[in-house]
């Protein structure tokens, strides 16, 4: 189901983001533009588009009429204004550079209808500056996909100082029309998921550059450890499950051991200060009122044990 005062949408870019995301704006039923200035450009953007839709419809997610359908609704020009003259909505995907980007946002106010939502799918700069060169800073918001776009399901909103409350409801209810998980985020440098992936990343580089294991054991040990895990519990219901005073003893022991890297967070030590120590005391960062340590954990094995299963790595016993 569609949007309310969403009904056309313009993509900004073509490269492996942008063609994704109008790919995923046209199975949603939104009439989409894409533009670039070079018109091969813009044909290899509808072929690989094409080639995505193939792969849905082998494996049965979409039928080949809904495909074409969906390509359909996909319309390319070469020109940034007749692309986003009719625009409720533009999404802008193009490189990480602040200044291009400040200079299609300017382009983009002139351009738009006084209705159009202004979006970027940056993965770090400050929307509030790209915002700023705009008359229309109520109009501009962060949406920030993960790549492949029209796979991964999460899209995190992001509201900068000016952004309008109206603004963040219609682009919340566009994007979960779309079959995507929407978050809210602040305006901050990394937003949500680059932050914490770039929190991961780092260590697991720092602990390669120490010498302490092989690419090959440092990566097998996210992948069956938090990798399998993660999808059913966060890094926030994991710390409220093992107690908020059984990480804090051992983050105080990698600070002493580590260094300040490793320094627990002011939070973490309030939470435990405050006796309020996860699941075992029914309040931690969440509130478990109600609710029972059992189906919690019951929940959380019966994730684990389908995962493994469809690894390989634990054998059913169910006849074939």
């Amino acid at each position: 189901m569609k949007a309310d005062h969403i009904q056309k949408v313009a993509v900004i870019g073509t490269g492996i983001m942008g063609h994704g995301i109008a790919q995923v704006c046209a199975q949603a039923g939104y009439e989409t533009f894409i533009t670039r200035r070079r018109v091969e450009l813009l044909q290899q953007a509808i072929n690989e588009i094409k080639s995505s839709l193939q792969i849905l419809v082998e494996k049965e997610i979409l039928t080949k009429d809904e495909a074409e359908s969906s390509l359909s609704r996909i319309k390319r020009s070469e020109s940034l204004a007749d692309a986003v003259k009719d625009a409720d909505l533009v999404i802008e995907v193009i490189a990480e550079n602040m200044d291009v980007k400040k200079s299609i946002f300017k382009e983009l106010d002139d351009y738009c209808p006084a209705r159009t939502i202004l979006a970027t799918n940056t993965s770090s700069f400050s929307i509030h500056t790209i915002a700023s060169v705009t008359n229309r800073p109520d109009k501009v918001i962060g949406t920030h996909w993960w790549n492949p776009p029209n796979l991964m399901p999460l899209v995190e909103i992001v509201e900068a100082d000016r952004t309008s409350k109206e603004v963040v409801s219609i682009t919340k209810r566009f994007i979960t029309s779309l079959g995507k998980v929407p978050v809210l985020c602040k305006d901050s440098p990394g937003f949500l998921g680059v932050r914490l992936q770039a929190a991961l990343v780092e260590e697991a580089i720092s602990m390669l550059e120490e010498g302490l294991a092989t690419p090959e054991d440092i990566d097998m040990a996210v992948k069956m450890t938090l990798g399998l895990r993660l999808p059913i519990l966060g890094p926030l219901e994991t710390v409220d499950l093992g107690g908020m005073d059984t990480f804090l003893h051992a983050y105080d022991y990698l600070y002493k051991t580590l260094g300040a890297k490793f320094k627990p967070p002011n939070l973490l030590r309030t939470k435990v200060e405050s006796s309020e120590l996860g699941i075992k005391t029914g309040k931690g960062f969440y509130d478990y009122t109600g609710m029972s340590i059992e189906s919690i954990i019951k929940r959380r094995d019966e994730w684990l044990i389908q995962q493994l299963v469809s690894r390989g790595l634990l054998k059913s016993k169910k006849p074939q």
